[in-house]
């Protein structure tokens, strides 16, 4: 079983800061699709610090985001005061350990943590949680290139180099095997009926905020790292500083966006 909470300890502060936010547009895609009204509530499942739950926010009557992180949970609070969104809560559950509440929610959002989750039951879940007429939507987001060069797919072939040959997976854990993809696991869930959508972006770095950005997550952050994060550190500035000495890169990319609903 994976622990998330250790794969990420000390890693919310970085994640709050520096994970890439998701483009304005999907916001707008997915309001026009789900249709969520003024007294809406969705539903934000391994939400982290409320990258998709607080811009949802602004679109629907409350928004609930879930995570497993006691750290990303509270961070998320706080993003939340910071930016005067009062109809986010935040709570700390497995996915899939969530109790179903009494009311039901018009949308549930999945974004990148989806892949750690048991992904079947995960759906099978909200499929008691979620209104007849409501959906699913869940975000993956695909880096294409970058620059200068390619330090991007560099960068995570070290980085996997660094720990042996496969990436970290919590104490005593390994990484899920995938055998179905998203769209797949969503064709056999309840929410059969899926649109897809793509919305693409391109973000620009300094070489502390890429640093920073790796810290928040499970291959670097303190909680996995431990001792070796000054090993760890100097060996991804020495290689990235290797393709830009300046320090500054771009990467482009897309979201993916499955949005599924019942037939």
């Amino acid at each position: 079983m994976i622990v998330a909470t250790e794969l990420f300890r000390g890693a919310a502060p970085y994640y709050a800061k520096h994970t890439i936010p998701y483009p304005d547009d999907l916001f707008r895609s997915l309001v026009r699709i789900c249709r969520p009204a003024e007294h809406s509530r969705a539903l934000d499942l391994g939400a982290g610090t409320g990258q998709i739950g607080i811009p949802l926010a602004r679109s629907v009557g409350e928004v609930i985001c879930v995570d497993p992180s006691e750290e990303m949970v509270e961070e998320g609070r706080r993003a939340a005061d910071v930016q005067g969104i009062d109809n986010v809560g935040f709570f700390v559950s497995r996915s899939e350990d969530l109790d179903e509440l009494s009311r039901l929610f018009d949308i549930a959002t999945i974004a990148g943590s989806f892949h750690w989750m048991d992904r079947g039951a995960v759906l099978a879940k909200l499929a008691g949680m979620v209104k007849p007429d409501g959906c699913v939507a869940i975000f993956d987001r695909d880096r294409d290139r970058s620059e200068p060069g390619e330090w991007s797919k560099a960068m995570w072939s070290d980085i996997k180099e660094f720990w042996g040959g496969s990436f970290p997976a919590g104490p005593g854990a390994t990484r899920p095997l995938l055998t179905m993809t998203n769209r797949e696991v969503l064709s056999a869930s309840p929410f059969s009926e899926i649109t897809e959508l793509r919305h693409y972006y391109e973000h620009h770095w300094s070489l502390d905020d890429l640093i920073g950005y790796l810290y928040s997550t499970s291959k670097g952050a303190s909680g996995t790292l431990g001792a070796r994060r000054e090993e760890f550190t100097i060996r991804i500035r020495q290689l990235l500083l290797s393709y830009s000495p300046s320090g500054f890169f771009s990467e482009q990319g897309h979201v993916t966006t499955l949005i599924g609903f019942r037939p």
